[in-house]
């Protein structure tokens, strides 16, 4: 038996996005950075990426279901797949959360609660808005929300983040303040997927007992649990392209 996960990050329109350039972020939290058009979905391929696994009777996993999965050998569904989607960016509750419910979907959304504004900001598509507190309350219906620290998402300009230089301590303190927010505080997502051996032993040492990477790839029941696969479905993803990722085994 084995796993497929899917990560997705934004989405737009067509006409929305210049593919050219990166969108800068904006969240509450001090930190300026730019999201890779790679890391973008356009709207109608997302559409039919969802409308195929309808079509085709796929089941979205839930949390739940990967933990028995893993601690009591409970087999998945043959056709399963595991959605998730990172920093949960405003286009998530416009685009997809709709979506999803419409097909009665379910999904993960890895939060970094720092990033979540305390108000609701205007949509602007040259931009990658975290959305607020109360944009991510209403999608509880679809979507279960997992830990992506509190303060830790900064990449640096050495290619570390600062989960990687911050003390065990306060990588503790800031997990758990995220872990009191979030649905599921023991499954995480690493920033920018940027980690080493030593970053596993002290997710595990800070009470993580799931952690999703970005290394693409199926996870099977020999999969370490702190280095669990995910698939990018990246920008102008093709519908052959979009089969080949669900159907690997």
């Amino acid at each position: 038996m084995s796993l497929n996960v899917l990560m997705y990050h934004e989405f737009r329109e067509p006409g929305e996005l210049d593919s050219t350039q990166p969108s800068p972020i904006s969240v509450e939290q001090q930190y300026q950075d730019a999201l890779p058009t790679v890391l973008f979905s356009y709207l109608d391929d997302f559409k039919a990426q969802m409308n195929y696994l309808k079509t085709e009777g796929y089941h979205t996993l839930t949390l739940r279901e990967i933990k028995d999965f893993y601690e009591k050998g409970v087999e998945l569904p043959e056709k399963s797949v595991l959605l998730t989607f990172d920093d949960a960016f405003q286009s998530v509750y416009k685009y997809v959360y709709p979506i999803l419910k419409d097909y009665e979907f379910h999904a993960v959304c890895f939060v970094v609660l720092g990033w979540l504004s305390q108000e609701i900001q205007l949509f602007d598509p040259k931009k990658s808005i975290v959305m607020s507190r109360q944009e991510l309350k209403k999608m509880q219906d679809v979507f279960e929300f997992a830990n992506h620290t509190t303060h830790l998402h900064m990449r640096h300009k050495n290619g570390t983040t600062e989960m990687q230089l911050t003390s065990l301590q306060e990588l503790k303190e800031d997990l758990a303040k995220c872990g009191k927010y979030v649905d599921v505080p023991d499954v995480f997502a690493y920033p920018f997927g940027i980690y080493q051996s030593t970053d596993v032993k002290r997710l595990a040492e800070s009470g993580i007992h799931y952690a999703f990477t970005t290394f693409p790839g199926v996870n099977t029941n020999k999969t370490p649990l702190l280095e669990l696969h995910r698939d990018t479905v990246a920008l102008g993803c093709t519908m052959e392209e979009f089969k080949t990722i669900i159907k690997r085994v």
